[in-house]
């Protein structure tokens, strides 16, 4: 009996370790923030959400620029617009990754870390309190090899 209660918490144990700390975790409110917008995510980590956006129909990948960097100009536009854009980081493994929502109501920032204008992302970073900052505030350029972007196709 006490194995299957563990067996039915374990995905919420999961969802509350993604992205940081004790308090608020950027998978949580990338979840909240679609559930405001009518849009489903399942209720997962980073990593699981980024699996689900990969194979989702609703959900399309921006592709990357010829030199393999990621498209920031792409995201913002299509945030900028008025679409739904997640910005994802996948570890490929059982360490935490990390999501965001791109804001386009702010017009992009050089960053000297990506060598390249980014946009402003909504998002929550080892549990501080979500805000809008820069995506190179949100993710290390180290990281950007396993980004991706992803545009929601309904809104």
């Amino acid at each position: 009996m006490r194995q299957i209660k563990l067996l039915l918490i374990l995905p919420f144990i999961l969802t509350l370790y993604a992205c940081g700390s004790k308090s608020l975790h950027c998978n949580l409110h990338v979840i909240d923030l679609m559930k405001q917008r009518g849009i489903y995510l399942p209720n997962t980590t980073a990593n699981g959400i980024d699996k689900y956006l990969q194979t989702s129909p609703k959900w399309y990948r921006i592709t990357r620029l010829q030199n393999g960097k990621l498209n920031h100009a792409s995201a913002y536009e299509e945030a900028r617009k008025g679409k739904t854009v997640l910005a994802t980081y996948n570890t490929g493994t059982a360490a935490n990754g990390h999501i965001v929502m791109i804001y386009g109501k702010k017009k992009m920032q050089w960053s000297s870390t990506f060598k390249a204008s980014v946009p402003y992302a909504s998002g929550s970073v080892k549990g501080r309190k979500a805000s809008i900052t820069l995506l190179s505030q949100q993710f290390s350029a180290a990281k950007e090899p396993k980004m991706s972007y992803y545009v929601y196709k309904d809104k």
